[in-house]
């Protein structure tokens, strides 16, 4: 059975995450899957040149064994950056497509991460109030249970490990460049937001990305969707893993955050007309996620742990 909905693999320098993504794409039968790689950098050293020209040599050996399966592979000669790479991807893709579910080379998927993206995708498309689908649940990755029986929930916060979106409503709201932060600041920090480390952590990244410090391509669709109150759909369980941090030990990113368990997600009824806002799982990213402590209280649990490994 053929899967109708267009995925999209970012990829780089990882060849050995690309390929069981890739093998796990493939798994579930797409008519069509867009494939980018940005371009070396200047100071690639020797390593990194091997890596990333092993990452092509899969990617072109994965595209002349499929027969059935569209692979349209797009290697772009000079490094486009993380800045601008969500939005040069997306230009492409959606010249063709409505949608698009989208992937990186590090984000491992279950196979009914797929199924789970294709329905909603269909379901929630001229939803006015939904604007991103995710496949990572983090509570449930974390602590394999459920925080809720609801199938599907709303959450305040787009995660971007394994997600998808719609043509129309990528368009209308993202851009690489934050240039309206100036102008909403003080309204995002006083009605989006609901305690001091929240506060602390956007007000942090957003405006270093506002300034071109931070180059993240992620924080301005995080920014927007949240300011304009727009949800993210979450599944109960968790479909999404990150594996690069195996390959990738010096890579940023919270350690609790690198052993996630996945698990099937199954539509067994039909959905039910009414989605809730699961403010309990809100609560919950924003106490491991979208939460930044005052420096100083870090600086004495640091030296508290300090004396703690001394003295025991």
């Amino acid at each position: 059975m053929e899967f109708n909905e267009p995925i999209l693999l970012l990829t780089y320098k990882r060849p050995e995450t690309t390929i069981k993504i890739l093998k796990k794409i493939l798994s579930v039968n797409p008519k069509k899957i867009y494939i980018f790689q940005d371009g070396p950098k200047k100071n690639f050293n020797k390593l990194d040149n091997r890596l990333y020209l092993k990452t092509t040599k899969i990617i072109q050996n994965q595209k002349l064994k499929q027969k059935k399966i569209k692979i349209y592979f797009f290697q772009f000669k000079k490094n486009i950056g993380q800045r601008y790479i969500a939005k040069k991807i997306m230009d492409r893709v959606f010249k063709n497509e409505d949608k698009i579910i989208f992937l990186e080379d590090d984000t491992y998927p279950d196979k009914s991460f797929f199924y789970y993206c294709s329905i909603l995708l269909n379901r929630f498309e001229n939803d006015n109030e939904i604007y991103h689908i995710s496949g990572c649940n983090l509570y449930y990755g974390m602590y394999k249970r459920k925080i809720t029986d609801k199938l599907i929930f709303k959450s305040k916060y787009p995660q971007l490990w394994g997600w998808a979106t719609w043509k129309s409503k990528w368009k209308k709201y993202y851009r690489p460049n934050i240039t309206d932060w100036h102008t909403n600041k003080k309204k995002f920090l006083t009605t989006c937001i609901d305690n001091k480390d929240e506060y602390r952590f956007f007000n942090y990244f957003i405006s270093k990305n506002s300034k071109g410090t931070h180059i993240g391509w992620d924080i301005p669709w995080i920014y927007k969707l949240i300011l304009k109150k727009k949800y993210t759909l979450v599944p109960n369980k968790n479909l999404i893993k990150n594996i690069g941090y195996k390959y990738d030990p010096s890579g940023k990113g919270a350690k609790k955050f690198r052993n996630l368990s996945i698990s099937k997600i199954k539509f067994n009824s039909k959905l039910s007309d009414k989605i809730y806002h699961n403010k309990s799982y809100d609560d919950f990213l924003r106490f491991s996620f979208y939460g930044r402590k005052n420096i100083l209280i870090l600086i004495l649990k640091k030296i508290r742990n300090l004396l703690k490994s001394i003295f025991i």
